[in-house]
């Protein structure tokens, strides 16, 4: 198999044995204003504007999305799967995990401003841990049921598996933590990516405008060359490397990058884009920076449908 040639070693822990029954109960505190507001909005923007954009995916690639797997749910339902990457640590694979008594804080700046603060993560995650607890609150907050549990270790860097229900469909989520710039990137990570089919659909949110820089063009072009679709904010990839090959749908508005640490990433030609169009759908929600206080910009970048495989 593909998948044992790139898996150093594997430990398969069942729903019954590597946590505590205190996680299939969890709701955050954010929960029922989540359910009134964002969770239907996003649900509605997913069903009515992306609806045939998005009937083709079934794996969701989420660079730089970090322990994030509300977003992609939410906007992506019927996908089969969802790969998230991250510098946080996955945490080591242990029996019996005990529900943190700073679970409510580390989820509650996703729930309420739409991301998890890179700078906040190291403080509020436990190493031994990791990433773990923070999927099972989310999944559990959302309502989905988790059947499984895989650690497994490649020559990329560490990943978890986790397989799961959600509204009555069997879901899996691979969580790996690897560097994705130029100088870190592993070849034998996009071979696993494409081999193992966990990438037709790319999600971009809050990604310090990473995809920007020269210094991620290895990842940038992964992206441009191999997906059919890409939802993304205007921190995710400028889209003078998109207008050749996609269609760009626009929904919201776009001024400007929020926050003075991100003001010479302004795109000229993506506001001129925005200005130009007749009519914009606006959002609801917040997804990505500025939370509240800046227009939302989300930007689908869809293929020619043609090209694309049923």
């Amino acid at each position: 198999m593909k998948f044992a040639l790139l898996c150093l070693s594997l430990f398969v822990f069942n729903s019954s044995s590597f946590a505590n029954d205190d996680f299939k109960s969890y709701k955050h505190p954010l929960y029922e204003s989540f359910q009134e507001a964002t969770g239907p909005q996003l649900a509605s923007f997913a069903s009515v504007e992306l609806k045939e954009l998005t009937q083709n995916t079934k794996a969701v690639f989420y660079p730089f999305g970090g322990p994030d797997i509300v977003y992609p749910i939410k906007l992506f339902p019927h996908a089969n799967s969802y790969l998230l990457v991250g510098l946080e640590p996955r945490g080591k694979n242990k029996k019996n995990l005990k529900l943190p008594k700073n679970l409510d804080a580390q989820i509650d700046s996703l729930l309420r401003r739409s991301f998890f603060v890179t700078s906040n993560m190291g403080k509020i995650i436990s190493h031994n841990d990791g990433v773990l607890p923070l999927f099972l609150g989310q999944i559990s907050t959302l309502g989905g049921e988790v059947i499984d549990v895989k650690y497994s270790s490649h020559s990329f860097g560490n990943s978890l598996e986790i397989n799961f229900k959600y509204l009555g469909t069997d879901k899996k989520l691979t969580y790996v933590r690897t560097n994705l710039e130029d100088k870190s990137l592993s070849d034998e990570f996009l071979k696993f990516v494409k081999e193992n089919n966990l990438f037709d659909t790319c999600m971009l949110k809050a990604s310090s405008y990473s995809l920007h820089r020269d210094n991620f063009s290895k990842m940038r072009n992964f992206i441009t060359e191999n997906a059919n679709l890409v939802l993304q904010d205007d921190s995710g990839i400028p889209i003078k490397y998109l207008s050749k090959d996609f269609k760009l749908h626009l929904f919201g508005n776009y001024l400007k990058p929020y926050g003075v640490e991100w003001k010479g990433y302004f795109q000229k030609d993506l506001f001129n884009v925005y200005q130009n169009e007749a009519s914009k759908t606006e959002i609801p929600f917040c997804f990505g920076y500025g939370c509240r206080k800046n227009p939302v910009a989300i930007i689908v970048a869809a293929r020619n449908i043609a090209d694309i495989p049923k």
